[in-house]
């Protein structure tokens, strides 16, 4: 019998020939530290399925969120150059579920799941929701429109700089690290939209 669960699929949308390989390697070791922090709140857990493509099944709206911020948070952290492309919706499994891998995941809502990242335009959110809740689904569609500008905007040189924003609120010990004033980092903190990024954040995982 069927039964209704929470998918979350995401894939890296554009990958050249030459970087395929390299890619892949870094989005295992990427999906493998996300599922392994968020262990207990997953049903089955992010797998690499096909090609650059990984999927599972969280527990709550709250897990898929948090796996969100830790993966676009490790990216920058650990310096990857490609984002990834998100579906999180409702659907039906057909399958048994596992607590060791989302290999072998079945069902119309894993069709359904794929067949919306793959058919995803440019004109669609980067994030894209399909709960169950319309009005929540696009609530975090909106959000999560304005929270990708904001890190899209973000050079790739900078990702260690942010990343130590975001961790670190206070100026003075991140200007050590990088050789500046307090002043410089206030102005780079400022211009790179860091406590915009931070409230944005905080307002997403409130709704719920």
């Amino acid at each position: 019998m069927d039964s209704d669960y929470l998918i979350f699929i995401s894939h890296i949308p554009y990958v050249s020939s030459e970087k395929s390989q390299e890619y892949l390697k870094i989005l295992k070791t990427l999906i493998s530290s996300c599922s392994k922090n968020y262990r207990s709140h997953l049903l089955s857990p992010y797998s690499i399925t096909i090609n650059r493509e990984f999927l599972g099944i969280p527990s709550s709206t709250k897990t898929a969120l948090l796996s969100i911020f830790y993966l676009e948070e490790s990216i920058i952290e650990w310096n990857i150059p490609f984002q990834l492309s998100y579906v999180l919706l409702h659907g039906e499994i057909s399958s048994s579920i596992s607590k060791k891998t989302s290999l072998r995941l079945m069902g119309e809502g894993i069709s359904k799941a794929r067949e919306t990242l793959e058919k995803k335009k440019g004109t669609q959110p980067r994030i894209l929701f399909q709960i169950k809740s319309q009005k929540l689904s696009a609530q975090f569609n909106r959000l999560f429109m304005v929270l990708d500008s904001l890190i899209s905007g973000w050079n790739q040189k900078d990702f260690s700089l942010i990343s130590d924003m975001l961790k670190n609120e206070n100026n003075e010990e991140v200007a050590i690290k990088y050789r500046k004033n307090r002043s410089q980092i206030w102005k780079r903190r400022k211009t790179l939209k860091i406590s915009e990024y931070k409230a944005l954040k905080q307002v997403i995982l409130d709704l719920i």
